[in-house]
C-alpha cells in the first residue's frame, strides 16, 4: 500500500513537472493581442492599440510596433500562471495558436500566436515585384523585425536631435526589407529638410542586415515598411510606426 502511494505521488510530481515544462515551451514565442476585456467595472474606450508579447528564455519583450521591440520585462511561469513584472496572470488558455491571460479585477487579454497569423494568406497584401521577387506590404501580422541591440526609434533619430523642427512637422519614409534582411529602396514621401531627411536615410541604411525578414508560412518574403515621425505642437515627437 505504501509503495503504491509513493508511486502515485511520484507520478503526480512527474506530471506537474512535465506540465510546467510544456507551458514554458509553449509560451516562448511572439503573441499578438487580438482582444482585451476590462474587468475593473470602469467605462473605457476600446483598446485597439497593437500590442505584442514576445517571451524568450532571457526575458519578455513588450512592443507597440510590429517591426521592433520596445520594452523588456522579466517573466516566470508557475503552475497555471505567469508572472510578468510584478503582476501574476492566470493562464486560462495556452496552445499552439491562442494565449489567454487573466488578472482578477483588472483584465482578460487574448493573444494569437504571430507564427499562426503569419501563415494565413488573407494577411498577404501584394505590391507587385521588386528586383524580380514578389513584394508585399508589411502589416501587423506579417512583418520584418529589427534584431539590433539598440532601441530602433532612438537609434534612427539620434542624429537629428539638434535640428530645429517646426511645430506640427511630419516625416514619412518607406523602405524595403529584402528576404536577406537588407534595407533597400528608401523613399522619402514627406520630408522635413534636406539635411534631416539625409540623416534619417543614413541611419536606416545602417540597420541593413539587422532585420529578420517577414515570414509567410515560415519562409522569408520581401516587404515594404514605412517609418514616420509626428512632431506635435509641443515639438515633442509623436507616435512612430
Amino acid at each position: 500500500m505504501l509503495i503504491k502511494k509513493i508511486l502515485l505521488f511520484t507520478a503526480l510530481i512527474l506530471l506537474t513537472v512535465m506540465a510546467f515544462a510544456q507551458a514554458q515551451k509553449n509560451i516562448q514565442r511572439s503573441w499578438i493581442k487580438v482582444s482585451i476585456e476590462d474587468l475593473s467595472g470602469k467605462v473605457t474606450e476600446p483598446d485597439t492599440l497593437y500590442t505584442r508579447y514576445t517571451f524568450h528564455k532571457s526575458g519578455l519583450n513588450i512592443s507597440f510596433y510590429p517591426g521592433w521591440d520596445d520594452y523588456k520585462m522579466s517573466w516566470e511561469v508557475s503552475d497555471n500562471s505567469v508572472k510578468i513584472g510584478f503582476d501574476t496572470y492566470a493562464i486560462e488558455t495556452l496552445n499552439d495558436s491562442v494565449l489567454v491571460l487573466f488578472l482578477d479585477g483588472f483584465r482578460r487579454i487574448k493573444f494569437m500566436a504571430e507564427d499562426y497569423l503569419s501563415s494565413q494568406e488573407k494577411y498577404l497584401s501584394s505590391l507587385g515585384e521588386y528586383n524580380g521577387r514578389s513584394l508585399y506590404k508589411a502589416n501587423q501580422s506579417i512583418t520584418p523585425r529589427f534584431t539590433g541591440k539598440d532601441n530602433f526609434r532612438n537609434f534612427i533619430q539620434k542624429s537629428v536631435e539638434g535640428y530645429n523642427i517646426n511645430r506640427g512637422s511630419y516625416f514619412l519614409a518607406t523602405f524595403i526589407i529584402t528576404e536577406e534582411g537588407r534595407v533597400e529602396n528608401i523613399k522619402i514621401i514627406h520630408g522635413i529638410s534636406e539635411g534631416f531627411d539625409r540623416e534619417i536615410t543614413k541611419q536606416l541604411l545602417v540597420t541593413s542586415k539587422k532585420w529578420r525578414p517577414a515570414l509567410f508560412q515560415g519562409k522569408p518574403i520581401q516587404t515594404e515598411m514605412f517609418y514616420d515621425i509626428k512632431y506635435l505642437d509641443s515639438l515633442a515627437p509623436g507616435r512612430l510606426n
